[in-house]
């Protein structure tokens, strides 16, 4: 399994997290509607900011998720900024979008884990 690599940070600024439990909820005819999980365990999904220093860097991410994890489609471990736990992830529709206010580049990407 592929890990996230060193040189690239996951910020806590702009972390947002939410649980999925795939919920089924049906309306009735009267009186309060039933729901029940789909599944024991969320699929949890984060959106997070991934800062690197400079080009070189953006480049070797780049090409970490286009070798590594197969366009973004495989797993890999990373640590959670917030827990400081490694958990695996994979990238949401292998989508990673980059902006630059010079030097050095932030990638925001959707990853989701599972519980």
């Amino acid at each position: 399994m592929a890990t996230f690599p060193v040189y690239a940070c996951v910020l806590l600024e702009g972390y947002k997290e939410k649980a999925n439990y795939s919920v089924l909820r049906s309306e009735m005819d009267n009186g309060v509607p039933k729901q029940r999980p789909r599944r024991s365990l969320p699929m949890v999904t984060r959106e997070v900011r991934v800062k690197v220093a400079n080009k070189t860097q953006k480049a070797s991410f780049d090409t970490w998720v286009r070798t590594d994890l197969d366009g973004g489609t495989g797993w890999f471990s990373y640590t959670d900024p917030l827990d400081n736990v490694t958990k695996q992830a994979r990238i949401v529709s292998g989508e990673v979008t980059w902006s630059s206010p010079g030097v050095v580049w932030f990638a925001d990407i959707k990853l989701e884990t599972v519980g």
